[in-house]
């Protein structure tokens, strides 16, 4: 037993010798092993990208940053290669915008072809790359901003602004689990790529994180800091994200006529920004087809909460929007647009004809929305078609009691889109539709926490509405609750007042017709129906009227 004792002596003293010497795990490349210092202090862009190099030279793997802060300029991902970072690990973006290299590409860009602009993290038609991880990438933004502006007023030039993340032409992509923050430009930008995958990722990039200061711009320098951007991307998941950015939270964009935002579902994200929380828009040329949003909390957001909108020759269809919260929002809580303002990215080319249809919103519940109200608005050429909103419960901060209810509202049609391009307050505390067809408003509870002396619903030059189970807060001094305004193929059905109000229905313009009233309570209502003409009583049918 004693001549045993030896010998395991020798043999743990053996392992101590040898563990320091353990092999790596096939197919990792340490950024240490390279030459990184991760003292945040030392420019480690160098080493990252020799890693990331040999990593993609061998075929792929990972390439690991662990245990520093590691500053650095661009870094260019390659295919086959993931690049992980451990908890506690940082990426650190350097101040100096030369850091960060022009990129010269054959996608269009926001402004110019071909596109000149930064990134700190880059990658150009590859294939399986990955960036995942419990650490942080920070970009720093603002720091790059102080080197280039005197002025805290003026906004920097996208020229000086590098993005965090941007991908280009890319197959399976995945971003996991990160946090990103402080961007200088668009934190996270991905274009016509496919298969992409970004799940659980925080970002934290908001300038101005007090929702209340109107002033947002100026209160610290605006620098455009959206949350995520994916444009003409196929084949898009994005779950299980919390963003809170300085401009859009979650935005679909199309730069190119001839590609689009194809079969993308985004669900269970949480989103406060500094303008819309998520939005289809505003850059809009291609096509958006076969898009769901679901399960996802908006709040403290200085825009929209919802946006669709197609500006610049968009085809959107088939958009599926369900069981969203919104709180305290300080545009339109939902805001759907169709105009022609026809910018173009890139190379000038063809401008496509702008289509909004198949559109289904339902299970909204708001509340602390801005007293401007929400307006589903197309042209006179190009309405939108098929809207389906449902089951909605909306409270409106309200308010507005300076209601003229003959004031024309503009058509602005090449308008850059925003809740407020009518004006601070719409002819509506609740909803302004202009420009339908064949749409539908089913089960719509509406409310104000202030008096509003505006109707909840106007309706203005559509065709084939129906309004079902419309139930909204009047006061007295309301002139109506439903005003219709050249409606024609109009049916109002199961609906009640729940407190006095002028009149339940206003009917307004030669081109009215086609009114069906059924089962509807009106024994709050002065009197049930007013019309802007004695003419225009032959336009509307009533039956099963409660009183």
């Amino acid at each position: 037993m004693m001549n045993q004792v030896p010998t395991l002596f020798f043999y743990v003293l053996l392992l101590v010798a040898t563990a320091g010497l353990a092999q790596k795990p096939p197919g990792v490349w340490d950024v240490f092993d390279t030459g990184a210092k991760g003292d945040g202090k030392t420019m480690d862009t160098k080493a990252i990208q020799t890693a990331i190099d040999r990593c993609h030279a061998a075929g792929g793997g990972k390439v690991y940053l662990h245990n520093g802060r590691f500053l650095s300029g661009t870094i260019y991902l390659k295919s086959q290669v993931t690049l992980y970072l451990e908890a506690g690990a940082v990426l650190l973006g350097s101040e100096k915008a030369s850091d960060y290299p022009d990129q010269t590409s054959e996608y269009p860009t926001y402004d110019e072809h071909p596109l000149t602009s930064k990134a700190f993290i880059y990658a150009e038609n590859s294939q399986n790359v990955t960036i995942e991880g419990r650490g942080t990438i920070d970009g720093r933004g603002d720091l790059i901003d102080n080197r280039k502006l005197t002025d805290p007023y003026v906004r920097p030039s996208f020229k000086y602004r590098p993005r965090i993340l941007h991908l280009r032409g890319c197959e399976n992509v995945q971003v996991r689990s990160l946090t990103l923050r402080n961007a200088a430009s668009w934190l996270q930008t991905y274009q016509a790529c496919k298969n992409l995958v970004i799940d659980g990722i925080t970002v934290d990039t908001r300038e101005n994180k007090d929702v209340e200061n109107p002033n947002r711009e100026h209160a610290v320098r605006h620098r455009n800091t959206d949350g995520l951007d994916v444009v003409d991307c196929e084949q898009v998941r994005i779950a299980n994200c919390t963003i809170s950015s300085g401009d859009d939270g979650i935005c679909l964009k199309s730069f190119s006529p001839d590609r689009g935002c194809r079969n993308i579902t985004i669900t269970n994200c949480i989103v406060s920004c500094g303008a819309s929380g998520i939005k289809i828009g505003t850059e809009t040329a291609g096509a958006f087809e076969d898009i769901t949003i679901q399960n996802c909390t908006v709040f403290d957001t200085f825009g929209e909460g919802i946006a669709i909108m197609t500006v610049d020759g968009a085809r959107i269809e088939r958009v599926t929007i369900s069981n969203i919260t919104l709180r305290n929002i300080k545009r339109s809580a939902l805001f759907i647009r169709l105009n022609t303002r026809n910018k173009q990215f890139g190379q000038p080319g063809p401008v496509n004809k702008p289509i909004l249809k198949d559109i289904i919103i339902e299970n909204i519940q708001g509340t602390r929305l801005a007293s401007l109200g929400c307006s589903i608005t197309g042209l006179a050429d190009y309405p939108l078609e098929n809207v389906l909103i449902r089951t909605i419960h909306f409270e409106f901060e309200g308010g507005i009691t300076d209601v003229k209810p003959g004031a024309l509202v503009p058509e602005k049609a090449d308008a850059y889109p925003v809740g407020t391009m009518f004006g601070p307050a719409l002819p509506a505390y609740g909803f302004y539709v202009r420009h339908v067809k064949n749409s539908t408003f089913d089960q719509i509870h509406l409310r104000f926490a202030q008096p509003d002396y505006r109707p909840a619903l106007v309706i203005d030059s559509a065709e084939e509405v129906e309004i079902r189970g419309l139930k909204a807060q009047t006061v007295a001094r309301t002139p109506e609750l439903i005003r219709l305004v050249n409606a024609r193929k109009v049916t109002i059905a199961n609906s009640r007042l729940t407190a006095p109000v002028g009149s339940f229905l206003s009917v307004y313009g030669d081109q009215s017709a086609a009114i069906v009233l059924t089962d509807n309570q009106l024994g709050e209502a002065k009197q049930a129906y007013s019309f802007e003409k004695p003419a225009l009583k032959a336009a509307l049918k009533e039956y099963g009227t409660i009183q």
